[in-house]
């Protein structure tokens, strides 16, 4: 196959960051909250450097790591490494064999899809003195070029085991280590591959070879190998640390780093000398997967998940961070419109810390004004401009009448956490936390008082469409509904089963209403809650947030970054391609059918001003098409993303919809009232796997059926 190119123009300033092939994209962390697994500097410009990460997330910096921009490589797979081999040379490889070149002469960037011959997932890349890049990945992959990967050639490694890294010293000898205390080495060139005995049994997920013939690799439990010998026999260090180690990198003789799990970072200064844990701003919720130099200075970079960047000034320094904006979950967000919003969270599961946070913007979140107190917050709710409450662990209620300008401790009935809070009015309030409590206020929080639930399990949403009419929704199927206020409630019957966990409602009236949980389970209803019925998401993710803007238009935010969007009233579902890798999203909030905001953990707060619109049909000509016709996808086969072209004659409902070949449903592309023209959608595949796809047209009696072919 002939590899693919792509001509990129590097646009270096700009404000805002847009995600790639997204509508949405990133406020904070700025410039993106995925993570980022390597990180690397070039030898001849030592200010211009690379980083990459999840959902093919790559960054560019030519001042140091004092800015970086975002740069589009056209994929959605997993980056796992960077290697700089020149100042105009950079490999890239990733997930699914994936292999990218990258010329750089100054003004644009030559991007090159490789031949890998493999779809092993590639992990580590590296370049022997001679100028020749080697790779290493999943089962015993091993691949070298000697020609800039015009061709890549497979070692043929005997050993099976998953290789998380690989380093040489020069062209002939190379190191790799892998699962269960896995080293290999080769002395000629690959040909042959020897295993080496080591004192662990820990996974080793980095290897690198200083001068002098030291060699460290580090791995699980804080486990640290030194050979002094290439290899021929291995001891263990002291690291003082019993966290996960990632990377590991030697710094001339003597000096080390190594980086990993709950934002460790170790230094020592000599062999034999003790590992000293540096300070590094990271959050112990952070992990840290690559620790690199940047040539001709003492300086260190590391990067790692949130999209962290932090970077020190030598020997025997701390980290400072280089990417900016809070860390903090952000557990719930709420704007009145486009410009005025509020969002909380804290430092939840940080053990022997307790912070919380209000935030605030003006601007539409283009800037955010942080505040800190002593309580982790999990919700915000505002009855008008002026009026809000928010709650959270320990039975915390803060409340404001002056438009967040302050906010006021209140006094709560209860120590357990509170989880969610709903108000109709400036007086009128409820709040649901844990063991089923249920507490209201009709005096703006002068008092509170708790209800009766019915029911132990924890609660997690609530939500009034007045005063009187409400519901709450918890652990084991819990939906309790009451039309008096909350003097009683009544328990609903789903058909959800035992130990299932809903996670956030909402009514757009007293009839129609939507209900998420575990396991991408939505459930709505139309007759005020008598009876629930169940609809396909098409994700099995977690799905935590539910927001409607009106009886139609609505968006569900969940695990994993998953952002679905319903344009019928929650009965069909199509995927939004977020731009957000694993962080989990709880919360999602719109002002109108295009401006929304969805938050989450590690800082994450991602905004769209089109509706999130991915899945968004085109017309693309008005004068009036005679017939029906779906024609054929281009490019076909595709990865990431395709474009379908249809005609319709006349008005007519339209569906335009994805299934695989066992018939599922893996997308509504379109589901409405569409007059008669040319349209043509764009579809993205993230999350989908290699294979025959099929995508079918209805409208009126017409129906057709295609089918496409996708390539990872």
């Amino acid at each position: 196959m002939k590899n693919l190119i792509l001509i990129l123009i590097l646009l270096l300033l700009f404000h805002q960051t847009i995600l790639s092939q997204s509508s949405w994209y990133w406020q904070n962390p700025y410039p993106q909250g995925n993570a980022l697994k390597s990180v690397s500097f070039v030898a001849v410009v030592a200010d211009r450097g690379w980083a990459v990460g999840d959902l093919g997330t790559a960054l560019y910096t030519n001042d140091g790591g004092v800015t970086w921009s975002i740069i589009d490589l056209g994929t959605t797979e997993d980056l796992n490494c960077v290697y700089m081999h020149s100042d105009t040379q950079v490999f890239i490889v990733g997930e699914n064999g994936l292999i990218l070149y990258i010329y750089d002469n100054g003004v644009s960037y030559e991007i090159t899809h490789q031949t890998s011959n493999t779809t092993e997932n590639l992990r580590s890349i590296t370049s022997d003195i001679n100028g020749c890049p080697w790779i290493a990945g999943d089962n015993g992959t091993v691949l070298r070029t000697t020609d800039m990967g015009v061709t890549w050639n497979n070692q043929n490694v005997i050993y099976n085991y998953n290789l998380y890294s690989l380093h040489n010293i020069e062209c002939t000898r190379a190191w790799a280590t892998g699962l269960d205390g896995f080293i290999m080495r080769t002395t000629d060139y690959g040909i042959n591959w020897v295993y080496q005995p080591t004192p662990t049994s820990h996974h080793l997920f980095s290897v690198n070879i200083g001068t002098f013939e030291h060699i460290r690799a580090v791995g699980n439990l804080g486990t640290i190998l030194l050979s002094t010998d290439l290899g021929d026999t291995w001891e263990i260090e002291s690291s003082g640390t019993n966290s996960n180690l990632k990377d590991v990198f030697n710094v001339g003789y003597a000096r080390a780093y190594a980086v990993g799990t709950g934002g460790v970072i170790m230094e020592t200064t000599d062999v034999g000398e003790p590992w000293i844990q540096r300070n590094s701003s990271a959050s112990s919720t952070t992990t840290l997967y690559d620790v690199e130099d940047k040539y001709g200075s003492d300086e260190m970079y590391v990067v790692g998940h949130y999209g962290t960047i932090l970077k020190n000034s030598g020997v025997g320094t701390d980290f400072q961070t280089l990417n900016e904006g809070t860390m903090y979950w952000v557990k719930s967000v709420k704007f009145l419109d486009e410009n005025t919003g509020w969002a909380v969270g804290g430092d939840f599961g940080i053990p022997g810390t307790s912070i919380g946070i209000i935030m605030e913007t003006t601007d539409g979140g283009a800037n955010w004004q942080v505040n800190t107190n002593s309580y982790p917050l999990q919700d915000i709710y505002f009855a008008d401009d002026n009026n809000g409450w928010v709650v959270g662990e320990d039975g915390a209620i803060l409340h404001t009448f002056n438009g967040g300008a302050g906010w006021n401790l209140q006094t709560s009935p209860i120590s357990a956490d509170l989880n969610a809070v709903c108000a109709v009015d400036e007086f009128t309030a409820w709040a649901v936390g844990d063991l089923g409590e249920i507490i209201h206020t009709t005096n703006a929080g002068g008092n509170w008082v708790r209800q009766t639930s019915t029911t132990a399990n924890w609660l997690y949403g609530v939500h009034f469409v007045n005063a009187t009419t409400g519901w709450a929704v918890g652990l084991d199927s819990t939906i309790v509904h009451t039309t008096d206020g909350g003097a009683n409630w009544v328990r609903q019957i789903t058909n959800a089963s035992n130990g299932f966990r809903f996670t956030d409602v909402q009514f757009i009236d007293e009839m129609n209403g939507w209900v998420v949980g575990i396991y991408g389970s939505i459930f709505l209803t139309t007759d005020g809650s008598a009876t629930w019925q169940e609809i396909q998401s098409g994700t099995s993710e977690s799905l935590i947030s539910v927001h409607f803007v009106d009886d139609n238009n609505g968006w569900v935010a969940g695990d994993a970054g998953t952002i679905l969007r319903t344009r019928d009233g929650g009965f069909t579902w199509e995927h939004q391609f977020s731009g957000v890798a694993t962080n989990t999203l709880t919360s999602v909030c719109f002002v109108d059918t295009l401006n929304g905001w969805a938050t989450g953990d590690g800082g994450t707060i991602v905004h769209t001003t089109d509706g999130g619109g991915v899945m968004d049909v085109i017309e693309i000509k008005s004068e009036l098409p005679t017939n029906y016709l779906l024609s054929q996808n281009y490019p076909n086969p595709f990865n990431p993303s395709t474009r379908i072209k249809f005609t319709i004659p006349e008005l007519r409902f339209t569906i335009l919809k994805i299934y695989d070949v066992l018939g599922n449903e893996i997308a509504a592309l379109v589901n409405e009232e569409l007059p008669a023209g040319e349209y043509e959608i764009k579809f993205n595949s993230d999350g989908l796997t290699s294979g025959i796809y099929f995508y079918q047209l209805k409208a009126g009696s017409y129906i057709e059926t295609k089918k496409m072919l996708l390539l990872k």
